[in-house]
């Protein structure tokens, strides 16, 4: 879990109830400091499941109450799926990621 610019957040590859723990304090530690933006790449994502759908939401709630806004910059075809699952992909701004052949 990583900082990849000023604005974007990488999350790891597992958003699931095992990890939401420590995703929640990464995310409420971003949200303190972020700009009126924050951009997630999840590109890397290969395990998804109503708890990182959840910890999104919690995520997109927090900013929106704060005047700002959150993006998914860049989704795994995992987290695609999940997000269509649940009737998220307003949450998504990039095309596609393209999958390792």
């Amino acid at each position: 879990m990583a900082a990849m610019t000023p604005d974007t957040l990488s999350l790891g590859a597992e958003l699931t109830i095992v990890k939401a723990a420590a995703l929640r304090e990464t995310l409420l530690a971003r949200l303190a400091t972020a700009p009126r933006e924050l951009r997630l790449d999840l590109g890397e994502v290969s395990e998804f499941d109503s708890a990182g759908v959840q910890l999104l939401l919690a995520a997109r709630r927090s900013l929106a109450e704060a005047g700002g806004r959150l993006v998914v910059g860049a989704a795994s075809a995992t987290v695609r799926q999940g997000l269509e699952v649940f009737g998220l992909t307003g949450l998504l701004d990039a095309p596609a990621a393209k999958e390792p052949a």
